[in-house]
């Protein structure tokens, strides 16, 4: 016999079932995923409206506007991912709400750690194998093998017109091969790519991003290679003169205003920042910002010897992140444009004894892994 308060609770799932039902679906994209996959429990109707590609896709784009910073902390069996947000500038202290865990033996071998997030989804692998993994819906995939001579490196992108996840996967130590690519989605399988491919074996560090649906990553004698994701077509950059070769210093890739820039770990040691930012690709041009960090001063309050510039934010600040921390955990933001700089402090995450990684920008997403490997 149904109690008052199951009825009750049935009343109210039918009174918002008959919504309308453009208002129903816009309701459910402003919940967070932890929410929506408890609704999708409560109706088939419910499950079925919250797993649609269209729904799926229109998720991620509320959730751009609310990104967070996924950090991994090393443990004795596991690692250990918090999601720390970083989207509001006058807060200074959070209390981490979010972790989740992944076997050590996924995290195989520390030259690659990728450091980003491609829309909802972070790539791992060991040179080896390639694996996706969903942190919001807590689910990761081992691809299958490609057909490419091991060691091989394998980069992810995000094609946002399309909205298709490939893996691009190519060879370290055959540059006669051609290089793979798989797409992310049920009866997919590796596929080469013949035409474009460029005789460049990327650089073993794995320096490389994802932006706008263009993956960049440093190859030989001092090159950049992009890959369309969208046309699976490659092209060469040239590298600027910079007074230093890429893979002599610590170095990467980041993301400022919506473009690829270079940096220099090395220049943060004396508390500068010199960004090579790319304005055009084809002709090969590129424009220099130069700027003193303010959060470094003489008496020595922040040493940056322990920090590193690890990422940046959608608005374009740089995030810096302790590489040891014996105290408070906790991340400074600069605006470089702005010359503005808020340092957070997150609480609850403890000591970090050894190196960290991070993962800025990650946004929940609801794609499913799950139907990944259903045979073509």
């Amino acid at each position: 016999m149904e109690t008052e308060k199951e009825r009750s609770y049935e009343d109210r799932t039918e009174s918002f079932v008959s919504l309308p039902l453009d208002l129903t679906i816009d309701i459910l994209l402003r919940l967070p995923a932890k929410s929506i996959g408890r609704l999708r429990c409560v109706s088939k109707l419910w499950s079925t409206m919250t797993t649609t590609s269209s729904f799926v896709k229109s998720f991620s784009v509320h959730s751009s506007a609310r990104p967070s910073l996924i950090f991994c902390k090393n443990g004795e069996e596991k690692c250990v991912f918090y999601s720390l947000p970083h989207h509001h500038p006058r807060a200074e202290k959070y209390l981490h709400k979010e972790e989740t865990s992944l076997p050590l033996s996924i995290i195989t071998n520390e030259n690659y750690i990728p450091h980003q997030s491609i829309h909802g989804l972070i790539p791992f692998g060991n040179f080896e194998c390639v694996i996706i993994w969903n942190p919001t819906l807590k689910q990761h995939v081992t691809l299958p093998q490609p057909k490419v001579s091991k060691p091989f490196i394998s980069l992810l992108g995000y094609d946002p017109i399309g909205d298709e996840y490939k893996v691009l996967c190519m060879s370290l130590r055959n540059k006669g091969e051609n290089p793979q690519i798989f797409t992310l989605g049920p009866r997919e399988s590796w596929r080469t790519i013949i035409q474009d491919s460029p005789s460049h074996v990327i650089f073993y560090k794995a320096i490389w991003r994802c932006i706008n649906g263009v993956v960049y990553y440093l190859a030989a004698r001092d090159t950049i290679v992009s890959f369309d994701v969208r046309s699976e077509k490659f092209g060469v950059i040239q590298i600027p003169n910079m007074g230093w070769r890429l893979r002599t210093l610590p170095c990467g890739f980041i993301r400022h205003r919506g473009r690829l820039a270079l940096f220099s770990n090395t220049s943060s040691l004396f508390g500068r920042i010199s960004l090579w930012i790319l304005e055009d690709a084809e002709k090969h041009e590129w424009s220099r910002k130069d700027s003193y960090l303010p959060f470094v001063t003489r008496k020595g309050s922040i040493t940056l010897s322990f920090f590193t510039l690890s990422g940046e934010t959608v608005d374009d600040e740089l995030i810096y992140l302790p590489m040891f921390a014996g105290g408070p955990f906790y991340a400074i933001y600069y605006d470089l444009e702005r010359n503005r700089v808020r340092k957070v402090e997150y609480e609850g995450i403890g000591e970090i004894e050894f190196r960290s990684h991070c993962f800025p920008n990650h946004i929940e997403s609801l794609m499913s892994l799950n139907n990944l490997l259903t045979a073509p």
